[in-house]
């Protein structure tokens, strides 16, 4: 199946679904099932440059599909992050997903080595900075999400339609708070073009083989309540010390997830994840415009 051509974020990095793995893992066969779903498989980039080296070419030695590589900018001195640049260059990887850091650094360098750009971002402001720096994709991260989110509390029903209006000729990429077919509606009726899962695909029957099994059990059993945002400047959304006491024993157990975590009860595969998504969510898209229907004739009456 070839990329959607109505869809600017398949068209964008040539996938078939607008699905972008989250960047939770360096491992390459997590990426490489998300790649064989029809999404955007990822290698977290925070490894040496040697490291990051060995993980791209294992995973173009698993799926010929496009990936991505994170880098998050803040994370390692200066030599270190051009290190890792250096490589991702140097491979000709498809795609990159920056966080943690300005656009503006590394963005020309990449789009001149034939790389597709997306950045984080977690408000408006930031998001007028990564267009004027000519990012090929936005990533919205919500302050529900579990990724790195920095100071701003923006939740997602604001924050994706506010960049929507704002920067409509970017392709927008909804980041965190999603989980299910209800979700993907939800955030392209926002006013997003894609969806970056993180949390959910850990919990996957694939994900069991590179996450410790007490992440798994605290997403199952977690509630509304049961996450926080951690300290420091990136914040990322992880599991309350008292949460992981009552579940694994042990409150020093940290496991980094998003609020989406209270919707998330079985370990499916990523294929069945990505069928419930695309497929359910498209009947589940007609259900709503059908009851938008019969509410909208009551205006008539």
């Amino acid at each position: 199946m070839s990329p959607s051509s109505e869809n600017r974020v398949c068209r964008t990095f040539g996938i078939r679904l607008p699905l972008l793995m989250g960047a939770i893992s360096p491992r390459p066969p997590l990426a490489a099932a998300v790649c064989r779903a029809g999404g955007l498989g990822c290698i977290e980039g925070i490894s040496s440059p040697d490291k990051i080296r060995q993980q791209i070419r294992e995973l173009r030695a698993l799926t010929d599909a496009p990936f991505t590589v994170n880098f998050p900018l803040a994370f390692g001195d200066r030599s270190l992050v051009e290190g890792r640049v250096k490589v991702a260059i140097d491979e000709k990887v498809p795609a990159v997903l920056t966080s943690a850091g300005s656009p503006k650094v590394y963005t020309r360098m990449f789009q001149d080595a034939g790389i597709k750009v997306a950045h984080v971002v977690a408000g408006i402001s930031h998001a007028e900075k990564a267009a004027e720096a000519g990012v090929d994709v936005l990533v919205a991260e919500p302050t529900e999400s579990g990724g790195y989110r920095g100071a701003n509390e923006i939740a997602m029903m604001v924050l994706v339609p506010a960049i929507a209006r704002a920067l409509p000729g970017v392709p927008l990429v909804a980041a965190g708070s999603v989980a299910d077919r209800a979700g993907l509606v939800a955030v392209m009726a926002l006013g997003a073009e894609g969806v970056q899962l993180g949390t959910r695909l850990m919990v996957t029957q694939e994900g069991r083989a590179f996450f410790p099994e007490y992440v798994e059990k605290m997403v199952l059993a977690a509630d509304d309540t049961s996450t926080m945002s951690a300290d420091g400047p990136t914040r990322p959304r992880v599991s309350k010390p008292e949460f992981a006491e009552k579940i694994v024993g042990d409150a020093r157990k940290r496991a980094q997830m998003g609020q989406v975590a209270a919707l998330i009860h079985d370990v499916p595969t990523i294929a069945e994840v990505v069928r419930e998504l695309f497929d359910g969510g498209a009947a589940h898209a007609r259900d709503v415009s059908a009851a938008l229907e019969r509410l909208r004739a009551g205006l008539a009456d």
